[in-house]
């Protein structure tokens, strides 16, 4: 198998993070894990805005409605939320409006809304990956494409989601590797 199949990756930095990690099989686990909670926290803090979240927070506050009556119009827009209308927003969204038909109300209806827009993209990712590890090597990559699969399919994010929902940026951890006692830590040229 060819070293670095991760710098072809047509995604961002993040996922190219990701993928280098699942390809090195010491950090495989609780390192790519947290490269992927980073990476998909990444794309959320990038995709969906601020000014959208807040505005979709203001329409589904619990109100008196009676049954029936909905608080999001079914023609409302990423834009007219202030939004950047990305695929996720669109998707938060759509996940929104169908979680009011539902009869879910107030903020529930956001916070399960981000939760399923995230499991998507979160799957729609890992296909991703496979795909392009498939193409650059073939069956051999099996093993890398299951470590990224168990380090995206199985990284909870609540903490992103609540900071998103309070306006705040949650700082991005940066995983350790640890070192073994053992290890040499001189450089070999």
């Amino acid at each position: 198998m060819r070293d670095g199949i991760y710098k072809s990756l047509k995604l961002g930095q993040g996922w190219k993070s990701l993928l280098k990690s699942c390809e090195r099989e010491k950090e495989r686990g609780g390192t790519a894990s947290g490269k992927a909670r980073n990476a998909i926290a990444k794309d959320l803090y990038i995709e969906v805005s601020a000014v959208f979240v807040h505005e979709l927070l203001v329409r589904v506050r619990p109100t008196d409605l009676l049954p029936g009556f909905r608080s999001i119009d079914p023609e409302l827009t990423c834009r007219d939320l202030g939004g950047n209308n990305s695929p996720l927003e669109n998707d938060v969204l759509a996940s929104a409006k169908r979680l009011e038909g539902l009869g879910i109300r107030g903020r529930a209806i956001v916070d399960q809304a981000l939760g399923e827009s995230l499991k998507r993209h979160k799957q729609a990712r890992v296909l991703q990956i496979e795909q392009h590890c498939l193409n650059e090597a073939g069956l051999k990559s099996r093993p890398i494409i299951e470590a990224a699969r168990q380090a995206l399919l199985h990284t909870e994010i609540p903490d992103v989601i609540e900071n998103l929902l309070q306006g705040k940026r949650l700082k991005l951890s940066r995983p350790k590797r640890p070192i073994h006692p053992d290890e040499s830590l001189e450089s070999v040229n």
